[in-house]
């Protein structure tokens, strides 16, 4: 009897001890997590002013406190049930304590992410940063947790738990009475302070996003998505606004073209995180867009140009296939890469334009790779295929992929490279810089490697905040990368030739609305874009007022041409008679927001909150005046074109995306065939066979020996060879709509001048799925490679025959 009240005994004070040390731990994490509280409320630069602060940072932690006392009661009534066991007492203890470093840790990061992204990090902001696997992510990580923070946090923990700790042991030592007495004012305390904090909030009305709990913030972002009001608001069954081409009437332009039409060339230049206020001829102050500035009196400027999403993958798909994204998280290059759609590289190709995409990123990012190679391109290019006088920015390693990038300068040096080589074809080129987004690094090698002579590649002191003035540097060298395409585009003879069209992605915030970075809102430095058009013979130091988005520029440049618009499109050109003066916009990943511009009103919806705001952008250009007063009222007239837009889009991509899995197995290719010869010099002429960029086979051929020493016999030659074809085949797999076939000639040989031997080949026909691809279908990369005739394909030199889809009638 004695033994098992000394065992009853013994468990009851583990129990109690255990608990005196959860108590003591859980009520001094809740104060230091209202001392965090207090950075995000009330940041103060002073000492004295965080001292001062600390009282309502306390007084505004009633979550954090709601979450450390539900996490302490859940913690001793598991320690009351694991009562009898040592064993699992302290497995209970180790897990409350490692809630307790996560709660802490995050409450921390959770300082510099309200600063960044407006509000605590969210299951959206997972999904946006590739689940933690690309640059946007590991950068916000790293600011919002930082060495010098660790460092900070870590020592503030410590602290915690050591006074837990203490505080307990000194409790210990009290007599029974003295411990029933502390327990019982702990009680009351807690009891008070959640009466007390809640009062609080009540009447301070301090912003939800400041005082919600981080960790219960992510997991409703994950859990509790309720539908947005727009998503059910009754509306007509079809927007007008996301018509597509085919669905409207045919539009006339304002634009009238030379005859003949002295545009050849169409070369996009893209910036990453670039809004509009900052390049000089927009009304920029800081003098980083000098190349801009200088053939202003060349251009047209369209001042009133918006991104649909303040995202890269967004904007690529929307500059691309003149399309509106999906109103979700995901994009649509990351969901669907492979969705059959007309874009503006493939129509270009289909009217003999050669076509490429260079950018200074990992193009692996949110699958653009995959969108890209579907898009009709016949080179996507990005760091990892160029080469470069300077490093590259290395910053990926296994747990954070897809961040490397090169300099903005390699990336134009790529750009003119490919360019300059094929002076006879027209071309379609998009060059997309990397320096501008965050973090803005130009502590590099690059800066190091330029000419000490040269003042323009000097880092300046533009402004104190030292992000800020990062990226105003690195907007500098994109400019100078413009700058060296301009110059090179004058040197072979094409600037007439060629239109020239800059934009932004999307834009980029510094605190001007309380958010940093791009994704967290719809305010003009996030969502408003430049866009530039520059030809000489066709501008004028030109302004064009009209509102229209990302959308509306490739219809643009085929107006310019003269070129017919395909019917998916739902874009207008900017110069189209009947488009109407809106645009649309939308942020899925701080709450979901919703926005569109119309004449000069602006309007933004977060269906997360309810909030609504309302500007006149002639009269108040920084959205500091919200004309919405009463936000309990009826303001179903302002969001209904916004509830029109989004139900109009969601039923259009849906239908598209069940009629593309409808489509996929009539619109895939199973085989290819190549019928080819040619002339063998110290080894047969090899072909690689890649289909949408990706490599699919290799072909030998063997030839007849070469003997011939002229041109004129080179060319009889490989004529007679020609009439000894043998058949290649290849399985693909039933391959989804491929948009391209390249038959890649590479190991060209020549004996030199004078002497006997040159390995060449020849390419009778190409068919796939047994049918013939017509003569139209192909090219070479330029005179230089060889020739098509009736006969079949000639190549001489190293280069590639292109194939160009649709393969099958009816697929895209």
């Amino acid at each position: 009897m004695e033994s098992n009240t000394r065992s009853s005994s013994l468990r009851y004070m583990r129990f109690f001890r255990a608990s005196l040390l959860i108590i003591c731990t859980a009520l001094f994490s809740w104060l230091l997590l209202g001392i965090y509280r207090s950075f995000i409320i009330d940041p103060q630069t002073t000492l004295q002013g965080f001292f001062a602060a600390i009282p309502s940072g306390i007084a505004a932690s009633h979550y954090d406190l709601v979450f450390v006392v539900f996490l302490t009661a859940a913690t001793l009534v598991l320690l009351f049930l694991a009562m009898g066991s040592g064993f699992g007492t302290g497995i209970v203890v180790v897990i409350f304590y490692l809630a307790i470093l996560v709660l802490l840790g995050w409450g921390f990061a959770n300082v510099n992410l309200v600063k960044m992204l407006s509000e605590p990090f969210t299951f959206q902001w997972l999904v946006y940063g590739d689940f933690l696997q690309n640059a946007d992510a590991q950068s916000a990580m790293r600011d919002a947790f930082n060495l010098r923070d660790f460092a900070a946090s870590s020592l503030s923990i410590v602290l915690v738990l050591v006074l837990g700790y203490a505080a307990a042991r000194l409790c210990l030592r009290l007599g029974a009475t003295g411990r029933s007495i502390f327990l019982g004012l702990v009680v009351l305390c807690v009891a008070s302070a959640l009466f007390g904090t809640e009062r609080y909030l009540q009447a301070a009305a301090l912003p939800v996003a400041k005082i919600e709990n981080p960790i219960v913030h992510f997991v409703e972002s994950a859990l509790l998505n309720p539908s947005p009001v727009v998503f059910t608001m009754k509306v007509d069954a079809s927007d007008p606004d996301v018509a597509s081409v085919g669905e409207r009437p045919a539009e006339t332009s304002n634009f009238k073209a030379q005859s003949p039409n002295p545009i050849k060339n169409v070369l996009v230049f893209m910036m990453e995180s670039v809004p509009s206020r900052h390049i000089e001829t927009f009304g920029g102050k800081y003098p980083v867009t000098p190349n801009i500035k200088r053939f202003s009196a060349d251009s047209m400027r369209f001042d009133n140009v918006y991104a649909h999403a303040p995202s890269t993958q967004y904007s690529i798909f929307s500059l691309f296939s003149s399309m509106y994204n999906d109103i979700s998280y995901y994009g649509m290059t990351a969901s669907h890469p492979d969705l059959p759609l007309s874009s503006i590289s493939s129509t270009l190709s289909e009217n003999g334009f050669r076509t490429a995409f260079f950018w200074s990123a990992d193009s692996r990012f949110q699958r653009v790779n995959e969108f890209l190679l579907k898009r009709g391109l016949d080179v996507v290019k990005d760091y990892r295929g160029q080469k470069c006088n300077v490093p590259t920015f290395r910053l990926s390693d296994e747990k954070w992929k897809n961040m490397d990038y090169n300099s903005d300068l390699c990336t134009a040096q790529s750009t003119i490279d490919w360019v300059n080589a094929d002076s006879e074809n027209p071309f379609f080129a998009v060059m997309f810089t990397a320096m501008t987004h965050y973090p803005y690094l130009i502590d590099s090698p690059m800066f190091s490697a330029m000419p000490a002579s040269s003042k323009d590649n000097v880092q300046v002191h533009y402004s104190d905040d030292e992000k800020f003035n990062a990226y105003l540097n690195a907007l500098k060298i994109g400019d100078q990368a413009l700058g060296q395409i301009l110059d090179s585009l004058k040197q072979s003879g094409k600037p007439d030739s060629t239109l020239v069209v800059i934009l932004g992605d999307h834009g980029e915030a510094f605190g001007e609305h309380g958010n940093y970075v791009h994704a967290s809102a719809l305010y003009e430095e996030n969502v408003h874009i430049p866009l530039i058009m520059i030809n000489k013979q066709l501008f004028h130091d030109d302004v064009v007022h009209s509102v229209g988005g990302i959308v509306d520029i490739a219809p643009t440049i085929l107006d310019i041409l003269g070129l017919p618009l395909p019917k998916s499109w739902q874009g207008h050109s900017l110069f189209s008679k009947q488009r109407s003066n809106r645009t649309f916009f939308f942020s899925p990943w701080s709450g979901y927001q919703f926005g569109y511009r119309e004449d000069d009103r602006k309007v933004i919806f977060n269906a997360s909150t309810g909030k609504v705001e309302e500007y006149d952008l002639e009269a108040d250009p920084k959205e500091k005046v919200n004309l919405v007063k009463d936000e309990e009222g009826d303001h179903s007239e302002l969001l209904r074109p916004i509830a029109g837009w989004v139900q109009s889009q969601r039923r259009r991509v849906a239908d598209m995306v069940a009629q593309a899995e409808k489509s996929t197995a009539r619109c895939r290719i199973a085989s290819l065939e190549v019928d080819a010869a040619g002339t063998s010099f110290e080894g047969s002429p090899r072909l690689d066979v890649l289909v949408d960029g990706e490599p699919v086979g290799q072909m030998e051929v063997q030839g007849v020996e070469s003997k011939a020493i002229t041109a004129d016999a080179i060319v009889a030659e490989l004529k007679a060879a020609s009439a000894h074809t043998v058949p290649f085949r290849f399985n693909l797999g039933a391959m989804p709509s491929p948009q391209k076939i390249e038959l890649r000639y590479a190991n060209d040989l020549w004996a030199g001048v004078g002497k006997a031997g040159d390995r060449n080949l020849f390419v009778g026909s190409v068919r796939v799925n047994g049918q013939t691809v017509p003569k139209n279908r192909l090219r070479v990369d330029n005179k230089a490679v060889g020739f098509i005739d009736d006969s079949g394909t000639s190549m001489f030199n190293d280069g590639s025959l292109w194939v160009s889809g649709p393969f099958i009638e009816g697929c895209i």
